[in-house]
């Protein structure tokens, strides 16, 4: 990887840009109705962290559709697939990753009885090393949630990720490990020590979701259709259609 270029941020492309929705009040034609209904679509995605980190798995579920497609880096699946993969995740305590979530802000893009929300979040993965020297990861990224109003209830149909960037930040200033750049550096740039610690725990991580990659346009794309109305399928960051 060359240093220069680890993190290079364009402009998506025009033809992805929803310039039929409404977004904050600079547009739309009913300007209240539709801030009522982003603050609903706000309030749904916002309990990802709130209620998942909890385990609170009632309220976490409540956000999504029955048949909802989650696209995280370590899991990929129906959404109740994923809510079993996360109560197994925290069971098997510091054998696995311990994951939580800061929210940030976000943005909503309305239009009709679909949209799209784009979350500012920090994951924070902590990892326990050998001789119990245990390792945060932080990674800046972007949630992206794809939904639609279903009899008068708005609901998380899809739901993927893309990385910025990440970094490994000791718990215990001192006790640290020595992580191969080598190794690392295999991984796409937003999130190569994330994706490198998964790794290391067994669990494969999805590597097409990098935000400075082609697969950022694949998803713009994608979520432009949704808003549309056309039919989405995952892969939600790459061109091969997933079965699920």
């Amino acid at each position: 990887m060359s240093g220069t270029d680890l993190y290079k941020t364009t402009e998506p492309p025009l033809e992805t840009h929803p310039s039929d929705a409404a977004w904050n009040n600079s547009r739309g034609s009913n300007p209240d109705q539709e801030a009522l209904e982003r603050f609903k679509i706000r309030e749904i995605c916002e309990g990802w962290g709130c209620h998942r980190d909890a385990a609170e798995w009632e309220k976490y579920r409540s956000m999504f559709h029955p048949d909802a497609y989650i696209a995280t880096s370590w899991k990929q699946g129906p959404i109740e697939d994923f809510i079993t993969a996360s109560k197994e995740g925290f069971s098997a305590g510091s054998e696995f990753m311990y994951i939580l979530h800061r929210i940030i802000g976000q943005t909503v893009d309305l239009q009709g009885d679909r949209a799209v929300s784009k979350m500012k979040v920090t994951i924070t993965c902590r990892f326990t090393f050998e001789n119990g020297v245990e390792m945060d990861n932080e990674a800046d990224c972007r949630f992206f949630f794809m939904l639609e109003k279903r009899q008068g209830r708005w609901g998380v149909v899809f739901y993927t990720l893309l990385f910025d960037k990440d970094k490994m930040v000791p718990v215990s200033p001192g006790r640290t490990v020595d992580i191969p750049e080598d190794e690392v550096n295999k991984f796409p740039s937003g999130y190569r020590y994330l994706a490198w610690c998964e790794s290391k725990i067994h669990q494969p991580p999805k590597m097409d979701l990098n935000a400075h990659g082609p697969e950022r346009d694949v998803l713009y794309a994608k979520c432009k259709a949704w808003l549309e109305g056309k039919e989405v399928k995952p892969n939600l960051t790459g061109h091969d259609v997933v079965k699920y």
